[in-house]
This record gives C-alpha cells, structure tokens and sequence, in this order.
C-alpha cells in the first residue's frame, strides 16, 4: 500500500499559537474549507492525543475505530488517543471540539494520574458517547463556553491553570455520570477481574487469543474470567477477546503499509487462509476488502 494511502497519524499541534497542549474549536471551524486543523476532518485519521465533541445543537453520527455512533443535544463524544476517528460534514450541527495532551491534564498536583481514574477514555470497556439529561445540559454548556471563553480571551499568567481547572472540572462530572450509570463499578469483584484482563489483554492481545491462557495469567478458571466478563459487557470472554483484535488487526490494515500475509502473521495466525476466514467471520469481509474501501485512487 503506497505511504500517501496510510490512514493519517495526527500529532498534538496548537493551531492558534498557544504554548500550552489544549484547544477547542467550533463546528465552523471544523467545516470551513481552510480549517486549521491541518488535516481532512473527513476521513479516517487517528490521533495522538486526547479528544472530545460536546453537542450543543444537532444529530448525526460520529466514526470512531471504524464504527458509527449516533449523537445529538448533549451527546459528549469522547475519543481516546490512537482511536481513529472522522467527522461527518454536518451544517446543522452546533457543537465544540476540545483537544489536549495526557501532559497538559495532569500537570498539575490536582490532575496528577487523573487519566489513570477517568473511564471516559476506557473504549474497551464503554461506548464512547455519553448522553446528557436536560437537567445536566445546561452545567456542561456553561462549562464549555467557559473553556472556549477562557481560550479566546488574551493570555496572562493564570490562563493555562484556569483551562486545566475547568477541563478537568467537566471531565470529573462527565465521570460521575458515568459511574452512576453503572453503580456496581469499584464494588464488583467482577469488574475488578475485567480490569486486570483487560489490562493483560493489551499487552498480550497479538501474541495469544486464548481464553485459557489469560484465566491462567490471572490465577482463576476460565468459568471465572467468562463470568465476569458477562457481568461487565454482557458477554464471553472470547467474544471481548475477537472484538479488541478485530479492531487491531483494521488499525494494522489501515495504518500500515505490511502486507494481508504479514498483518496475519503480526496478529498471531500461523496460516494467512485462516486470518482471512477470520476476519470475514467477524466482519463479513476480507482484510483486502475492508482496506479498499477506505481508499480512493489519485
């Protein structure tokens, strides 16, 4: 696959001069022909930092890892770094667009491995769209007209610090809903097991795909791990297993140049022939067609 065919990596890059790791644009800016997002919003690019769409009027649809999630007034979109992600071109839909860095949230004392605590960004574990209640809308839209107020206005000494602060202010209440939308969490035994193989799976997911042999790693039947999982996200731990390789192996089909035979090879199938049954299996598609289709030829 020629290099200018690679779906796009996005750095952090402060399109409005700031000396600091955040940003926020409208839904304008976004759309505008020239915008200063140095990219094509359009199509699939993934980022290297940390994202979020804050829906202030409108519907649609957002494509995050290759999937469509629907959005409308008060959906926040969150989009974890390495995701990728696209906009869809949408004129009725009024919204800002927040970016920043891990660094730039956790600067201070007060945000000091707050990363490591929110589930918002946990994409293994929960869909990425939060939905607001009327009630909620109005805290979030004064926070984030805040954020963009403060962003915009002429910087001095406590500008940075007065961005972190509300970011982390709208972050840590986004958090809250999360969890009380599923109160078991920090309580469960059995989403204190999912935790530790989620965690073994993204290290170990290309190199083993066996349910045996993460049960093994976390000292527990497979009965156990399979338990827990269903308790979680309300299915088999092998089922968890193919959906997070299903995403890696299109990010390898998308963000590199190897070849279907060598990705097979990456993702821990010994023969090609069963990669590609796989992959159809889940995807009702080859790997080979799955990766034409978000190409176009110059």
């Amino acid at each position: 696959m020629p290099e200018d065919k690679q779906i796009p990596e996005i750095s952090f890059r402060n399109i409005h001069g700031k000396d600091f790791d955040f940003e926020i644009v409208s839904n304008w800016e976004v759309l505008r022909d020239d915008s200063p997002l140095h990219h094509n919003p359009y199509v699939p690019h993934r980022i290297r930092f940390y994202a979020v769409l804050f829906i202030l009027k409108g519907e649609g649809y957002h494509y995050i890892d290759f999937k469509k999630y629907h959005y409308q007034k008060g959906s926040i979109i969150f989009i974890s770094k390495e995701q990728v992600h696209a906009f869809e071109q949408n004129l009725e839909r009024d919204a800002y667009f927040m970016v920043f860095t891990q660094d730039f949230l956790e600067r201070s004392s007060a945000g000091s491995s707050l990363m490591h605590r929110l589930s918002l960004y946990n994409y293994h574990l929960y869909p990425p769209v939060l939905q607001l209640s009327e009630e909620q809308f109005p805290v979030f839209q004064n926070l984030i007209n805040r954020l963009a107020h403060e962003y915009h206005a002429p910087d001095d000494m406590l500008t940075e610090e007065l961005i972190q602060s509300a970011l982390k202010i709208f972050l840590m209440l986004a958090e809250r809903i999360r969890r009380l939308y599923r109160q078991f969490e920090g309580k469960s035994s059995y989403h204190k097991t999912f935790l530790a193989f989620q965690r073994l799976l993204a290290e170990n997911l290309l190199e083993n795909r066996q349910v045996q042999y993460y049960a093994n790693l976390l000292g527990i039947s497979t009965k156990k791990l399979n338990r827990a999982t269903q308790h979680v996200v309300d299915g088999s731990a092998k089922a968890f297993i193919d959906d997070q390789l299903i995403i890696e192996i299109k990010r390898l089909l998308m963000n590199t140049d190897l070849s279907i035979k060598e990705i097979a090879y990456r993702s821990g199938f010994e023969d090609p022939t069963n990669f590609v049954k796989y992959f159809k299996k889940n995807e009702g598609t080859t790997p080979l067609e799955f990766r034409k289709q978000f190409y176009t030829e110059d």
